[in-house]
């Protein structure tokens, strides 16, 4: 089953590019809803506004990573059912085990084209 495309979606990074190419991808697929946030605590406060279908989150930021800020959404009631995308750009801090603990499931590596962002938004949020 396909993501919905008429959810809104929150992509999570401290590299403000990152948040526009990945708001541009969406646009191109159907997604129209579409904000960011340039770190964890900033995703919080967006996330106690809006309902959002899916987070995409970078694992490598501060002062909250994307593993520490999936905890927080995972304790709450209200958001702990979002899908969650994390993206990171070193294949080398991998480490699956550390994701599956945190109940990641799907990590996507960047870079990636419109069409591996939506497969693998398709798999986590579908």
């Amino acid at each position: 089953m396909a993501f919905d495309r008429t959810r809104p979606v929150l992509v999570v990074d401290d590299n403000f590019a990152i948040i526009r190419i990945v708001k541009t991808l969406l646009d191109s697929q159907g997604v129209k809803e579409v904000d960011g946030a340039g770190s964890g605590p900033e995703a919080i406060r967006l996330l106690s506004k809006k309902p959002y279908g899916l987070v995409i989150c970078d694992y490598f930021m501060m002062p909250m990573n994307g593993v520490d800020l999936k905890a927080v959404i995972d304790r709450n009631g209200t958001w702990a059912q979002i899908p969650f995308l994390l993206i990171t750009t070193r294949e080398e801090t991998y480490d699956k085990s550390k994701f599956e603990k945190a109940k990641i499931k799907n990590v996507l590596l960047k870079p990636f084209t419109a069409q591996s962002l939506m497969d693998e938004i398709d798999r986590v949020a579908g």
